[in-house]
């Protein structure tokens, strides 16, 4: 079976035999490079936020479709129905004439509406059909995050037609990804090549984009997977450069799907594309562009980690489209997001983490890194030593006259001797500073923050980051400094945090070691790596280790090989109440156990019941440290809530994802952690101007009075 043209339906296309209800793969591909209104665009709003055209985005989109329509395979599962929408350039429309592709819609805020209610409205609702289906999701184009939404623009955004900018007049990735858990069809694939840097204009004033996906009916059964690949990190941008036909995250992408990625049985699984693509795309941008940029692939499955995205097909004898002729403008690397390279071209993906490391450690000049430690304090004091490490006057200021303070998370005091800075690393060129500082022994936690309206974008940004009671717990963090407005002066504008590198404590070097290769090589081969009897003596290494095996736990929990350390997350969360992240790793167990058959899962009677109980505790320990928590927290409060539980037990679990929620409102990831913003302030928290330390203290441990432990 093929896929035509629906005629007098732009976009539309069908097997020809399909029918309602008919099993199969339905998908909805769009590709925008060409804005009208923003910079650069054919009518361009008054203010543009220094949002330009795109160069491939189009191209990329059409070829993924061309994928799709020729070389995809799957033993039951054909493809029966796609909705098809470009915005091309000059040159991919031309490239796209002469390949006789003109069935396509506008991907404009209306037409991405009408296609996404056609999309689920057409996906098998009831088995035995929808068990037999899947959904895939792609969109290239614009991206931005406002806090923890990303969000995806649409080919009119800022239409000054409107009169004043509709700026939530955009779709969000989350609601997507919601709407994927919770649809009954058996498997849903996305693929988001967008950036996900923060977008001040909507950020600033705490709105996301308007709702668009529908609601699925409560109760229904859970998909088998739910897996989604962004093209790059939150907060983070792609790159795309003149030249190149496709992006840089399609082109490995494209490459995968084509067979680089497969590992000897003739198909390509999540895990092996994840582990092709993420190394990949760094390799690929630091071939081009000749720098140190970099772009950090994120993956997200729930359910079955052996979703088989592509068996590999026989040759097809179909002319392949043409590559878009090089659009023609400055040699420069544009956010957002180059093609895929002939078979046999690109270099396997056991051999791609170290390229991309190295690329990445290119980004510090090593004759410019100070490595004499100073106390927190010491630099507070001393505006020559900040700027000894810090170089510019503007990263030097953020630290210094009481720019940097640390509060324990546990009565809100400021810790004077709370933290020591060992290592600062930049480029002298580049607006990124690398900073290793280890925490003191503290038993609640502590909570970092930067602030001051000239120095820090929103105000205040402060990270809340975990302690070891009795042993130093080191963290690398990257700042970014940036102009916030053309012509204004750079400001702190994002901080990111990750436990890092130890030379004196093995747990953490160890762990550091593994976050490397999850992060900039492979996920599947850093949870192989996880020796689970070493996570198991970090955890029972009561003295410093805590934090650290919380880490490799859940690492192991992103690469689906939680079971592997059995029950040894009850133990994190009864050890150590002070980190919630135990809870959530305890209750994600029980899920993972319940999901591969058990019905006992370590001798618990109502594993349900035990689930609910442990992610309850949030409300009295607080938000979990580590971003990939929050996230999985947030899920399986989603999927308790669409469980058989008793109404008053779902009535608390309500009420934590409600503050969840809210926390969404104010904070984003921020590498291992999250930070939160001082701006804007929520409607629902009254007052005026920035939020305090209090109120973000409070916000982290809302079942908590701050002043008591």
């Amino acid at each position: 079976m093929a896929l035509e043209i629906v005629n007098g339906f732009p976009g539309l296309w069908r097997d020809p035999q399909w029918a309602p209800g008919m099993p199969g793969v339905y998908a909805l591909i769009a590709g925008v490079s060409a804005y009208p209104h923003l910079e650069g665009g054919a009518a361009p709003a008054r203010e543009t936020h220094q949002l330009e055209q795109l160069l491939s985005s189009a191209a990329t989109a059409a070829a993924l479709f061309e994928w799709l329509r020729t070389a995809f395979r799957r033993e039951e599962l054909p493809v029966v129905w796609c909705y098809l929408l470009l915005s091309p350039t000059a040159a991919e429309r031309a490239a796209f004439d002469a390949a006789g592709l003109s069935h396509y819609a506008t991907p404009d805020y209306a037409g991405l509406q009408l296609a996404i209610q056609c999309w689920t409205g057409n996906v098998p609702s009831q088995p035995p059909a929808s068990m037999k289906s899947r959904t895939l999701f792609f969109f290239s184009g614009h991206g931005v995050q406002a806090n923890w939404s990303p969000l995806l623009l649409p080919s009119d955004y800022l239409n000054p037609a409107l009169g004043q900018p509709h700026l939530e007049n955009c779709i969000s990735a989350r609601e997507l990804r919601k709407w994927m858990e919770e649809n009954p069809v058996a498997e849903h694939l996305a693929f988001i090549d967008a950036c996900r840097n923060e977008f001040s204009p909507l950020a600033g004033k705490g709105a996301t984009a308007h709702g668009v996906f529908p609601i699925n009916p409560p109760g229904g059964p859970a998909p088998r997977s739910a897996a989604s690949l962004a093209a790059t990190s939150p907060n983070a941008v792609a790159y795309q450069f003149p030249g190149r036909p496709h992006t840089f995250f399609g082109q490995a992408v494209l490459e995968a799907l084509s067979g680089q990625a497969d590992r000897g049985d003739a198909r390509v699984d999540f895990r092996e594309l994840v582990d092709y693509v993420r190394p990949r795309v760094n390799v690929l941008l630091q071939e081009t562009a000749g720098t140190a940029l970099d772009q950090t692939v994120r993956p997200t499955i729930d359910g079955d980690e052996e979703l088989v995205v592509t068996e590999l097909p026989t040759p097809v004898a179909s002319a392949p489209m043409p590559p878009a002729p090089a659009p023609r403008g400055p040699a420069r690397p544009v956010p957002a997001s180059p093609a895929p390279a002939p078979p046999g071209s690109a270099p396997g993906a056991a051999g791609l983490g170290a390229a991309a490391g190295r690329a990445l450690a290119a980004r510090f000049d090593e004759a410019l890194t100070v490595r004499v430690p100073i106390s927190l304090e010491g630099l507070r004091a001393s505006f020559g030593e900040a700027v000894r490490r810090f170089g510019h006057e503007y990263v030097s200021l953020a630290w210094f006259e009481g720019g940097v303070a640390l509060h324990s998370l546990g009565d809100g005091r400021a810790l004077d001797d709370g933290a020591t800075v060992v290592e600062v690393a930049r480029d002298e060129a580049s607006s990124r500073v690398r900073v290793d500082l280890v925490l003191a022994p503290h038993p609640h936690g502590v909570l970092l923050v930067f602030e001051g309206a000239h120095n820090v974008q929103r105000e205040r940004l402060a990270l809340a980051l975990p302690t070891d009671e009795h042993g130093e717990v080191p963290i690398r963090l990257t700042l970014t400094i940036a102009r916030v407005e053309a012509f204004g002066d750079p400001k702190l504008q994002k901080v990111e945090a990750w436990l890092g590198p130890s030379a004196v404590n093995p747990h953490y070097d160890y762990l550091w070691r593994l976050t490397e290769e999850a992060e900039f090589g492979s996920l599947t081969r850093a949870a192989q790596r996880a020796d689970a009897g070493r996570l198991k003596l970090a955890a029972q290494d009561k003295i410093n280790g805590q934090a650290a095996a919380t880490a490799g736990m859940l690492l192991l929990a992103r690469a689906g090989q939680l079971g592997r350390v059995g029950e040894w997350t009850r133990n994190l969360m009864d050890w150590f109440p002070q980190l919630p992240d135990g809870a959530v790793l305890w209750a994600e167990a029980l899920r993972d156990a319940m999901a591969r058959g058990e019905a006992r899962p370590f001798g618990v009677d109502d594993p349900l019941a035990e689930m609910a109980t442990a992610l309850e505790t949030l409300w009295s320990r607080g938000l979990p440290f580590f971003a990939d928590s929050v996230e999985l927290a947030d899920a399986l409060l989603r999927h308790l809530l669409r469980a058989p539980i008793a109404e008053a037990r779902r009535g608390r679990l309500a009420e934590i994802a409600h503050w969840l929620e809210r926390v969404f409102e104010l904070a984003l990831p921020a590498g291992h952690f999250t930070v939160l913003a001082g701006q804007p302030r929520p409607d629902w928290m009254g007052g005026a101007g920035a939020l305090t330390v209090d109120e973000m203290l409070a916000l982290l441990r809302p079942g908590c009075l701050v002043g008591v432990p």
